[in-house]
Parts: structure tokens; C-alpha cells; sequence
């Protein structure tokens, strides 16, 4: 709209999406916050009609099931894929970052066809999706934090709402500057390219994982399309019972709900989406913010150390996991797999949520470094090749191979 334009028309521009988007909370308001139980389990179809993607998960069955039946996997046609896939991980999200400027740096950095992303690495996949231009705002985004940036604490809602210690609105208006025009234009240029990003939340109500198309939301031309993509980017990154879910209105069969919507790192660390398959020769280029396994104890074994590093050596697990089922439908899909992570020499602060600049700037040289000039990227998961698991012990002494 130029300057010229009529003083009710740009009240109309500005008005018209905030009063779409109220009467959208006020008639979530009146309808039962929690989630249709019923419907628990069945396919929710997109009501505009749109194809449903390809499942990762799926894919790598139906090729493992045609071997195990003596016959090949099938094949999927088109062009090869870039696929970056990237896993949560708090603070380490400034390693991932200084790893893709790097990889940049190198002139090796392909574009991407699809991204898929969970917690931190919702927010990174994003802008990493949508090409170099964006490096520095990864970087400003990842090595200048702190915890007050992001959560703020709020005992008394705490103790009213029961739903969680913090609140995500410094991260909120973090992400929103970051949701700009721009930005909504390079998604829409992706999408009508047959580019992709996803992303993952889980409704905690239903307890089930949410896979967003965000490239499809930004060219729905829904009015309420930015606030949307930064309402799933602010769940994705806000932890399961430490952070206030973020509430999300859908409706289902005509009837509207209101659905919560956090972190999904404890049911997801990687996955891949695609509009139509995964093509033979395509790469899936994995990023993990962070290493393969926690760092040994410090502080000695005390109780709350055990509680914490017992859910924390499940996070590690899942992805670890989600590792080999990537690679297993890479092997039926006659594709490439590449995994980079943070090396196991590095020593910070034990917590993933302790953000200190220094910190984060040494994480994101690392990266760079690692990618800037010939990266050495994994080409199987780890504790996967030969000599890198330990047998079973069979008694009480053991020697250490060089």
C-alpha cells in the first residue's frame, strides 16, 4: 500500500486481520479447552483440501517390509533432495548455527529442499531453510542470550494456572521480530518452489506429536499466518512443564478447540518430511545441537543430579534412536546420510538452559570451524561402526583400546 493510499484503507489493513484474529480467540473461548479424546488416534486431514506429506517413519517401513519380503524397496521419482534435519538442544543451538555459517563459508552449502526441526531447532531450521541471508540473524539470535531473553519467571501464575514456572514472552517477541514481511515472502517463494520446512510441537493434552507445514501456513494467505507460524515457534521451544504451553484454537468436524502446545524433544529429536518422497541420490544432513551422550557427573551423585540426569539420558536416547531410523530410511531409500555434532571435547556448563554469551560465542566458532573448511561429516550413527561400542563385560578387568 503506498503513502498516497486513503486513511480508511490502511485502518482496514491494520484492522481487519486484529478482528479476525479476536473473534478467532473469542469463539475458542466459549467451546471445552480439552482435546476432542474421540478423535485421539484417528488421520486429521487439512480441511483446504491440501495432499498430506510423506512420513519419514512410513517410508522407512514400507522399504524395510519389501527387503524383509525378498523384493526392493520402492523408488520414488523426481530430483534428489537436500534435507537438513535438525535437533533440539537449548543453548548448543549457537554450535548449529556457527555451523551452517561456516558451511556457507566453505561454498558448499546446498539449498534445501526440506528442513524439519524440533525445540531450538524449530527456530533454526527456519532461517536456515530460507538460505545464508539469514546466518547473521542466527547468530544474533544464538550467542548474545540470556535466560531473562527468553523465559520469565512467574511464581504466582505458577501456582494459579498450575501450567508451568515460566512464561515464553521475552522468546515470544524474540521470534515475532524475526516473523517479518521478508521473511513471509521467502516462505511463500520456498512453498511455490515445492520447498518445505516442518516443524514439531506435542499437544500436551492429547499427548500426541504435531507436525506443521510452515512453508503451507505463510502461503495460506490466512490474515492470522504470522501470528500463527510465531505462536508454533514460541511452543516448540517452550520445555513441557517448566514453561506455560502456548494455546492454539482448532477446529475439528465444525467444533473449535483450544489445544496446548509445547517442546516436542521429548517425543521427537528428528524427523523427516517430505511433499512426495524421498528421490535415490537425495541427502539427509543431520545437525545435532549438542553431543551423542551427556558429560560425565561432576558434582558427585546426589538425588536431584540422578532425577534430572535420568530425563536427560532419555533425550540423549531418543535421539540416538531417531539416528538409526533415519539411517534406516536412508538405506531403503537409496539416499545419503551426513551427521555432524558438537565434539565430545568440548566442556561447558552442565545445562542446556545455561546461557552465557562467552559460552555461546566459543559453541558457535566451533561450528564454524568444523564446516568453513572440509567438514568431516559422519556417514553412519553413532556406536554404530566398528570399534566404537564396548562388548559385554564378562568379568572386572578391561583395557581401553587406543
Amino acid at each position: 500500500m503506498t503513502a498516497s493510499a486513503p486513511l480508511r484503507g490502511r485502518l482496514a489493513a491494520y484492522l481487519v486481520p486484529i478482528a479476525l484474529a479476536l473473534a478467532v480467540v473469542i469463539g475458542c473461548k466459549a467451546k471445552p479447552i480439552h482435546g476432542p479424546e474421540h478423535l485421539v488416534g484417528k488421520v486429521w486431514m487439512n480441511a483446504d483440501g491440501s495432499p498430506p506429506s510423506r512420513d519419514g517413519d512410513s517410508e522407512a517401513v514400507a522399504g524395510l517390509s519389501a527387503v524383509l519380503a525378498g523384493q526392493p524397496p520402492p523408488v520414488n521419482p523426481g530430483k534428489p533432495l537436500n534435507m537438513l534435519i535438525m535437533s533440539g538442544g537449548g543453548k548448543y543451538g549457537a554450535f548449529t548455527a556457527g555451523v551452517l555459517a561456516g558451511w556457507t563459508a566453505s561454498g558448499d552449502r546446498p539449498t534445501f529442499d526440506v528442513a524439519t526441526g524440533v525445540s531450538s531447532g524449530a527456530a533454526t531450521a527456519c532461517l536456515a531453510f530460507l538460505g545464508p541471508k539469514y546466518d547473521d540473524r542466527l547468530r544474533a539470535n544464538f550467542t548474545n542470550l540470556k535466560r531473562s531473553d527468553l523465559y520469565k519467571l512467574e511464581p504466582f501464575k505458577a501456582i494459579t494456572e498450575k501450567t508451568g514456572f515460566f512464561s515464553s514472552a521475552p522468546r515470544e517477541q524474540r521470534i515475532g521480530r524475526e516473523i517479518t514481511p521478508e521473511f513471509m515472502c521467502d516462505m511463500q517463494a520456498a512453498y511455490a518452489a515445492g520447498r518445505r520446512v516442518y516443524v514439531g510441537t506435542v499437544e500436551v493434552l492429547t499427548n500426541r506429536p504435531t507436525i506443521w507445514d510452515i512453508t503451507a501456513i505463510a502461503s495460506s494467505g490466512r490474515p492470522d499466518a504470522p501470528t500463527l507460524i510465531r505462536k508454533i515457534l514460541v511452543a516448540a521451544c517452550s520445555p513441557t512443564g517448566a514453561v506455560r504451553p502456548i494455546e492454539i484454537c482448532v477446529e475439528v468436524n465444525g467444533v473449535k478447540y483450544r489445544e496446548m502446545h509445547t517442546d516436542a524433544g521429548n517425543m521427537l529429536q528428528g524427523f523427516v518430511r517430505t511433499p512426495a518422497g524421498i528421490p535415490p541420490g537425495s541427502t539427509a544432513w543431520v545437525l545435532s545441537a549438542g553431543k551423542f551422550y551427556r558429560d560425565p557427573m561432576r558434582n558427585g551423585v546426589k538425588v536431584i543430579n540422578l532425577v534430572a540426569g535420568g530425563v536427560s539420558n532419555s533425550l540423549y536416547a531418543l535421539f540416538r534412536s531417531d539416528l538409526v531410523k533415519l539411517y534406516a530410511l536412508c538405506a531403503v531409500s537409496r539416499a545419503e546420510f551426513r551427521l555432524l555434532a558438537l565434539p565430545n571435547d568440548f566442556k561447558g556448563a552442565a545445562s542446556s538452559f545455561a546461557f552465557d554469551p562467552a559460552e555461546l560465542e566459543k559453541l558457535y566458532w566451533i561450528g564454524y570451524q568444523l564446516t568453513a573448511g572440509k567438514a568431516e561429516w559422519r556417514h553412519a550413527p553413532p556406536d554404530t561402526l566398528p570399534g566404537e561400542a564396548s562388548p559385554p563385560r564378562t568379568g572386572l578387568e578391561f583395557i581401553v583400546q587406543p
